[in-house]
């Protein structure tokens, strides 16, 4: 890890120091216009032949390839000139940025040297040597730079990518699809312990999820063992209340027979909520006339409080052995909290068949209809009764498993629960 991030800092630094290099080499090579021993060799020459120089003897007069000058005397006088078309004057020569130097003979000065400077050809020359050394480090800079994204990319970016597209699958639940590890780079050994945290989740989801159906089994087959003595103290209780002939014993047995169907009503729910919870809740849906509901609601309706015309006939689909818990559900609950008349209505909506249960027991609080189709939610009125809060949830669950819908909202005088069956 450490190596890496040293690399990381070496190649920062050879990007960064390219372009200073580059540019004081650009101004090194752009200040150099003369050479100064070259200059200094000319004023040597002709301080030593001044004579000559001073007499216009041009054949003694050194060429330089590459300087054109010319010499003045201290009068102002042009001695020497290799090229024509030079300055008159110092003014002319000054303001055409010549070099101008003294020739000094014993210690005196005794004329001028002006030297041409050529700057237009001499710069034009200079700015495209700057230019070509410019492309140049220009691409070695593109290409260092390239390289080391390519390389940010490949060590910290991806790995970086590959860990959120992990996080959201471990998100999502997804555990079983490992996360890809490269030893090789910076990360490497973190997405290792992403990976291990992974699989432990992936080992402690399996494990929750054995035990939790080992206790929903549990619960199921305890619901199912209840069933068989509850329903023989209702047997016994019946026979024993038909047999009394003493009112007070006969209200007290009658008691014990409710009691056993409140206890018998709860582990059915109990026992269907374990099915659902294992997935072992079967629905089978079928073609069906909707006069079948009026026999389950008849059937269900035992204390003869269900008034209203019959359901509307139509072809529906349902599973009547899932419709009848259905029906129970809502009648039983509508029997224990409300305790009036359920008003049976019934009507086709678009593509449903809708048949809605009206009590007039003063229905609940706006703030609970959301929640009472939820697992052991009750509403306020379910205070002091027994009950598990789970009969209209198990319901709700039926009506989608059927393809339909239950809706719950409050009436003018009561609750009211709407049953919406899929039209063939």
């Amino acid at each position: 890890m450490k190596k890496r991030f040293v690399l990381l800092a070496v190649m920062l630094t050879v990007i960064l120091i390219i372009p200073v290099l580059f540019l004081n080499y650009g101004k090194q090579a752009s200040a150099g216009y003369l050479d100064n021993t070259v200059v200094n060799g000319l004023l040597n020459e002709l301080s030593a032949d001044w004579d000559n120089v001073n007499a216009k003897n041009k054949s003694i007069v050194p060429q330089i390839e590459g300087i054109s000058y010319e010499v003045m005397d201290n009068d102002g006088r042009i001695l020497v000139r290799t090229e024509t078309g030079m300055p008159e004057d110092l003014g002319r020569a000054t303001s055409e940025r010549y070099t101008i130097r003294d020739i000094k003979v014993d210690g005196e000065v005794v004329g001028k040297l002006l030297i041409s400077n050529d700057f237009t050809s001499m710069r034009s020359e200079t700015q495209k040597n700057y230019e070509r050394r410019f492309i140049i480090v220009a691409l070695a800079e593109a290409l260092l730079i390239a390289l080391f994204l390519l390389w940010v990319y490949r060590n910290i970016i991806k790995p970086f990518e590959d860990l959120k597209e992990f996080a959201s699958d471990i998100a999502s639940g997804d555990l079983d699809k490992p996360l890809k590890m490269d030893r090789g780079n910076i990360f490497g050994s973190f997405t290792e312990s992403f990976d291990i945290m992974r699989s432990e989740l992936s080992e402690a989801k399996q494990k929750e999820y054995e035990a939790q159906r080992s206790k929903m089994e549990l619960v199921s087959q305890l619901s199912h063992d209840i069933k068989t003595p509850v329903a023989s103290i209702k047997a016994l209780g019946e026979l024993l209340e038909a047999q009394s002939t003493d009112p007070k014993s006969k209200e007290r047995l009658g008691s014990i027979v409710t009691k056993a169907d409140n206890i018998d009503a709860m582990v059915s729910d109990l026992f269907t909520e374990t099915l659902t919870e294992l997935n072992e809740l079967n629905v089978e849906t079928s073609e069906q006339e909707s006069r079948i509901l009026d026999r389950i609601i008849r059937d269900a309706d035992h204390m003869d409080l269900v008034t209203g015309r019959n359901v509307e006939e139509c072809i529906i689909m349902c599973d009547p052995l899932r419709v009848t818990q259905v029906v129970n559900n809502i009648i039983f609950n509508s029997y224990k909290y409300a305790g009036t008349k359920i008003h049976l209505e019934s009507h086709i909506e678009d593509d449903y068949l809708v048949v809605s249960f009206t009590d007039e027991g003063g229905g609940v609080s706006n703030d609970e209809i959301p929640m009472i189709t939820k697992r052991f939610r009750r509403g306020e009125n379910a205070k002091g009764k027994p009950g598990s809060g789970l009969g209209l949830a198990i319901a709700y669950e039926l009506m989608e498993k059927m393809g339909g819908d239950l809706e719950v909202a409050n009436a003018d005088k009561g609750l009211r629960v709407r049953l919406f069956f899929k039209i063939v």
